[in-house]
């Protein structure tokens, strides 16, 4: 082995935790036959698949609809918008023609009228009595 600057080559590095003494480059595993059944894991991971599948379908349509709902909404209030632009937009006027005075002539005319067709009904009676 050939030091390069006082480093040791790729080959032999020191473990991080464990016996630094007894360095292996190889991995080792050992599963016992009898404790693992594949198959019906995979079976189960299937079900689990299907079942994170039904789920999401369930929220894809749950979004559709919430989508479809809100839309119905968004129309509504811009119907109610325009509706109450309109009605503001009427009381405006209402207000602006009451500044106007147009109403108390209104009032002040129906009063004048009336006390006109009530004298003209007691002369007409006074003249029948006296003629």
């Amino acid at each position: 082995m050939q030091h390069r600057r006082g480093h040791a080559q790729y080959g032999s590095r020191q473990p991080l935790f464990g016996n630094a003494a007894a360095p292996s480059d190889q991995l080792q595993i050992s599963i016992e036959a009898g404790q693992y059944d594949l198959d019906s894991e995979i079976d189960q991971l299937r079900s689990s698949v299907g079942r994170l599948k039904q789920v999401s379908e369930a929220i894809s349509e749950e979004n559709r609809l919430t989508a479809r709902v809100m839309d119905g909404l968004e129309v509504a209030m811009d119907q109610a918008r325009a509706s109450l632009r309109k009605t503001m937009k009427r009381l405006n006027r209402a207000y602006a023609d009451s500044k106007s005075n147009h109403m108390l002539y209104l009032v002040l005319f129906a009063l004048a009228l009336f006390f006109a067709v009530y004298f003209w009904n007691k002369v007409h009676r006074l003249l029948k009595w006296i003629f």
